[in-house]
């Protein structure tokens, strides 16, 4: 290992490791061989260990601005308080171990659910769920903006002549990129209004069916019907507009010929918001 090499690797697991800083950085010492007052030097009114504090806490600092802004829902939930208690716990226990900060906030949602406390952990929700919600639904945006969409790939404008969609049913994909979710809260209005740097009130428990996508390289988001939502994931699962409307009209129990209906007047919603697109066009 070159001497700049073991240099940084000192450095960091002196930044990112939990712990008091005279233990880290005296740890550090002895597990690379160097002498932290050699590597950064003392100067007047500022020794190295100073020096050293200071780094540590920007970068902290830093890692705590970007947990905020790909969870600002979560934030304004929780208040600037009770969110960095968490992200700085967070942060500790799972060390950044990528130089893309888009890994950064990637189990947050799974931390948040293993604070739950344990007589609240059950199958009936309850409030304590929501801030896991919150997160679950972010990270969610923030891997739809990420992944690979329907940009250039099909055509993501609607038809005056709805029953075209009916008649060529076999090009209709769902996007690559499409998150379906089934939660306890009704979410996407109150993160809509979040971004929109509104002060929503808190979503009270309700069944909720969510979808998450991108059309035109924006994140679209919306709360969806049961049927809509089982379509989705029954097209997304099975690639074919007329099994999907099959398994559909079977789980939400109602008939396929007023399921295709309804969809006759949604489909060119969905094209729209990027949850569906119109293969080979």
């Amino acid at each position: 290992m070159s001497e700049l090499a073991n240099i940084q690797k000192w450095l960091t697991s002196i930044i990112i490791k939990p712990g008091r800083l005279n233990d880290k950085v005296y740890m550090a010492d002895q597990c690379y061989h160097l002498n932290h007052e050699k590597v950064i030097l003392s100067t007047a009114g500022m020794p190295a260990m100073k020096k050293i504090e200071i780094y540590a806490k920007g970068y902290v600092l830093r890692l705590m601005e970007c947990m905020k802004a790909e969870y600002p829902a979560l934030l304004q939930l929780l208040g600037p308080e009770l969110f960095n208690i968490f992200a700085s716990a967070y942060l500790a226990s799972v060390p950044p171990a990528s130089p893309n900060l888009y890994d950064l906030g990637l189990y947050f949602p799974t931390f948040l659910r293993g604070t739950l406390p344990k007589e609240k952990v059950s199958e009936e929700p309850s409030i304590y769920d929501l801030p896991v919600e919150v997160a679950i639904f972010e990270r969610s945006i923030a891997e739809a903006s990420r992944s690979k969409g329907i940009e250039g790939r099909g055509k993501e404008s609607t038809y005056d002549n709805q029953m075209l969609y009916l008649l060529d049913t076999a090009s209709i994909r769902t996007s690559p990129c499409l998150i379906l979710l089934q939660l306890h809260f009704p979410l996407a209005e109150f993160i809509k209004a979040v971004q929109r740097l509104e002060n929503p009130p808190t979503p009270v428990i309700k069944e909720s069916f969510a979808a998450i996508s991108r059309s035109g390289y924006i994140v679209q988001i919306g709360d969806l019907e049961l049927w809509q939502w089982q379509f989705l994931k029954a097209l997304q699962n099975h690639n074919d507009y007329l099994v999907a409307i099959s398994i559909a009209s079977q789980k939400c129990g109602v008939n396929s010929d007023s399921l295709m209906a309804d969809l006759m007047l949604w489909i060119p919603l969905a094209l729209k918001s990027g949850y569906i697109y119109r293969d080979g066009l």
